[in-house]
């Protein structure tokens, strides 16, 4: 069924009266029969568990229910009820917001699986239509959108918030996950707040969620290229929302115009788990994530191999001896992540990290010829104003610019100003290369930590002779795709190069990626979206930073190297000094522990896929505690089981259930064992052994769904699962 509106509205009575008409038709006709219908001015959408309906109402679009099973996920929307808005820029400087709101609807169709919306325009304000089509999965709970529109003469689309979802319901335990670092998980309720740019540590993927303990409702901005995009989710004391807001490279004269991907609304049961499942499906389209396979890619074994990360004190040669303590304490391989190698401070002068400190280059080699791998810092995104490479070789033309000419300016620690420079060109390219190749080819290091590109946000350039359009697009994801391009072209056999965090479009080009910037916050929880999305094809290390007190308060730190076992990272990423020190031998052990395990269970936590986080029952009692911001005098409650568990499987078939007690008391805990992983049915017999540091057991022959298994104090264990004669 169609309707279509002329410029003239109608008359309401006449209006009413063949909307009645065109409704009775289809009754008459068996249109309205449970399946994907239009009755009158309302339109029916049914994609397995989703339901959406939408409703034209006086020339206005509004969306009026979205629903999954018994669940309605909507509440009566607003004034602005509007699922997408438009900015625009047009001649002698002028500016234009158009919204579904504030223009007339002038075509509403339904045809089999889709639902296509068309408005009327207005040259003035910079569009002559704006086109809507919802399409339906016939397979999955999906919907994938799109939004196009044709531009007046002499306007241009500078930014596309599209979906907007403004009037999500509020009720009791709903919850929000946000693509943050590990993930983070907010109640949702009067005063929530997210607000992220993507790619970035706090948008590091294009999703997010709405769920309660039965139902959830996704939402996924499916775009291969990774464009530049912020996501917004807010509450109040009447509902809750969502925008994507897209930040567009500005093309003038583009008459047609047409949002570069199409963004996804599903339906699922379950959790932040399932929801990262369905992005997870989607990284496969991606050129960051299609080949994407720890076991078919070039990563050194070392890297691979690597359980803990100690980062040593930055004087070469007097760092030697600590080390190999801490390397003798532990017994298993470790990587260095050396910072302050170079003679300028930190934060200042980047990027002149030559000269390096006196006898750099013999720390290095001691250091490896004690079995350590050494990893040095440099940014790979900031240049100091008072640097060489700013005044002297013409850096101030290659950075970032503002709209206003200016650059973007950011102050760290050090309290110096450091500019951003602009990835997409060849002089910033070949600088942060030339970097690399000195280190791994002057000085033998084995990787290089390259800085902020995984973590720190795009910004908008407008400069002039970068090689890209102004304003935001894909020059940024693009501009450090081909400086990692460069640099691994170049890169030595057997070494490496990672970054901070998992702004994910770079994925294949790093070898390994340092989480660490995961809010630890009273305002949301970590939760495992990264390796529910990942693991198996990327290396993770660190889990958040150490707070000054973690050590001393204890359950902070067993939080946090706890949940780091379980989900799969490399431990640690602690100063050498911190943990050798006799204060912290409890800790100390607890480390040791953990590394330990995982260093037999690789075939799990390395490089197997994350199946979720289980309850483990029987003797499992809840710690709680508080533990201090890493940056401020804000503090954060900790509330968890003493045993953490996570379920994983490997490439083999097997499944390894991961256990961390981060309590000071053995505890005899009771898991249901997830059999279906394995494909073990009701009553048939599998094998079952345990993993604990420096201690395997042989497997046993049983066919109870029910395990009990003791982990000591301070400790880890991975109960593997498989079918086998065992006896």
């Amino acid at each position: 069924m169609i309707l279509s509106f002329s410029r003239e509205s109608l008359n309401g009575s006449v209006r009413r009266l063949l909307c009645a008409l065109l409704g009775a038709l289809l009754l008459l006709s068996g249109a309205a029969s449970g399946e994907d219908a239009m009755t009158g001015n309302i339109a029916t959408l049914r994609s397995g568990d989703l339901k959406l309906v939408f409703a034209a109402e006086s020339k206005r679009l509004k969306l009026q229910e979205v629903s999954t099973g018994a669940t309605q996920w909507l509440s009566e929307a607003g004034e602005d009820g509007s699922l997408w808005q438009i900015a625009l820029e047009g001649p002698e400087s002028k500016t234009s917001d158009v919204s579904a709101s504030t223009l007339a609807l002038s075509h509403f169709e339904q045809r089999s699986g889709e639902v296509l919306v068309e408005w009327d325009g207005d040259s003035a304000q910079g569009l002559t239509s704006v086109q809507m089509k919802v399409v339906a999965d016939a397979e999955k709970s999906l919907t994938r959108w799109s939004l196009s529109a044709t531009v007046a003469a002499g306007w241009t689309v500078v930014r596309a918030d599209f979906p907007r979802i403004p009037n999500i319901a509020l009720r009791r335990g709903l919850k929000f996950a946000a693509p943050a670092g590990w993930g983070c998980e907010y109640p949702v309720k009067p005063g929530m707040s997210y607000g992220a740019t993507y790619p970035s540590v706090m948008a590091a993927m294009q999703f997010t969620a709405f769920y309660d303990a039965a139902r959830g409702l996704y939402i996924g901005l499916h775009d291969v290229r990774g464009s530049h995009k912020r996501l917004v989710a807010r509450a109040d004391e009447s509902h809750a929302s969502f925008v994507c807001s897209n930040w567009l490279a500005l093309e003038p004269g583009q008459s047609q115009w047409r949002l570069p991907y199409q963004p996804v609304i599903a339906a699922f049961r379950g959790s932040h788990y399932e929801a990262a499942s369905l992005y997870r499906d989607f990284t496969f389209e991606t050129k960051w994530g299609k080949d994407l396979t720890l076991g078919h890619r070039a990563i050194p074994s070392w890297m691979r191999d690597t359980d803990l990360w100690l980062m040593p004190a930055p004087e070469p040669l007097e760092n030697v001896e600590a080390c190999i303590e801490a390397s003798e304490y532990f017994g298993v391989p470790i990587a260095l992540h050396w910072y302050r190698w170079h003679e300028i401070p930190f934060d200042t002068l980047y990027p002149e990290y030559f000269p390096a400190k006196p006898n750099f280059a013999e720390g290095v080699r001691k250091l490896q010829e004690a079995g350590f791998r050494v990893m040095p810092y440099i940014n790979g995104r900031l240049c100091d104003p008072n640097s060489t490479t700013w005044n002297e070789e013409g850096g101030s033309r290659w950075a970032a610019r503002k709209e206003d000419g200016e650059p973007y300016t950011e102050v760290y620690g050090s309290k110096v100003p450091l500019n951003v420079m602009c990835p997409a060109t060849g002089f910033w390219q070949d600088k942060i290369a030339g970097l690399v190749r000195r280190l791994t080819q002057e000085y033998g290091v084995d990787a290089v930590y390259i800085d902020q590109i995984g973590a720190a946000h795009p910004e908008r350039c407008f400069a002039t002779g970068h090689g890209h359009p102004p304003g935001g697009g894909t020059f940024w994801v693009e501009g450090y795709r081909r400086m990692l391009d460069q640099i691994r072209r170049e890169l030595p056999e057997d070494k490496a190069i990672t970054t901070e965090e998992d702004g994910e479009c770079w994925n294949d080009q790093l070898d390994a990626l340092l989480l660490v910037n995961t809010p630890a916050s009273a305002a949301a929880r970590p939760i495992p979206i990264f390796p529910a999305v990942y693991s198996g094809r990327a290396i993770a290390f660190g889990f958040q930073y150490i707070a000054p007190d973690d050590l001393d308060r204890s359950l902070p730190w067993r939080a946090k190297m706890g949940r780091a076992f379980v989900w799969g990272s490399q431990l640690g990423w602690v100063g050498v000094g911190r943990i050798m020190d006799p204060k912290a031998s409890t800790e100390a052990e607890f480390l040791r522990n953990l590394s330990r395990c995982r260093h037999l269970a690789h075939e799990f936590l390395a490089e197997g896929r994350f199946l979720g986080e289980l309850q483990a029952g029987g003797d499992n009692p809840v710690v709680t505690g508080e533990g201090s911001a890493a940056f401020s005098d804000a503090t954060y409650p900790i509330s968890m089981p003493s045993v953490l568990a996570s379920v994983w499987k490997s490439e083999k078939g097997r499944v390894g259930v991961a256990l961390a007690n981060v309590s000071d008391e053995a505890h005899e805990i009771a898991l249901k064992l997830p059999l279906e992983a394995v494909g073990i049915g009701e009553g048939e017999h599998f094998a079952v052994s345990v993993i604990k540091a420096g201690e395997p057991s042989p497997a046993r022959k049983t066919a109870d769904r029910e395990h009990r298994v003791t982990v000591g104090a301070r400790s880890a264990a991975v109960v593997v699962l498989e079918r086998s004669h065992a006896q």
